[in-house]
């Protein structure tokens, strides 16, 4: 156990240099695509909801569903 003012750090308190570059690129990867493909669903539904809509008497299912 180091003392206090020694400077040594413990071994899981120090970051290895090859991850402290690629893991946050690496999250934000992850999180843009999440994001995207979150959106994405998001836009589906709501366009779906909106056709649903405007042509609810045409269509046999959403007449029964009060649309």
């Amino acid at each position: 156990m180091p003392e206090a003012g020694s400077g040594q750090t413990d071994s899981h308190d120090a970051v290895p240099p090859q991850d402290a570059g690629e893991r946050p690129r690496t999250r934000w990867l992850f999180y843009g695509l999440g994001l995207s493909l979150q959106t994405l669903l998001w836009f589906l539904l709501f366009l779906a909801i909106t056709v649903a809509v405007l042509v609810g008497g045409q269509l046999t299912e959403f007449r029964y569903v009060g649309f």
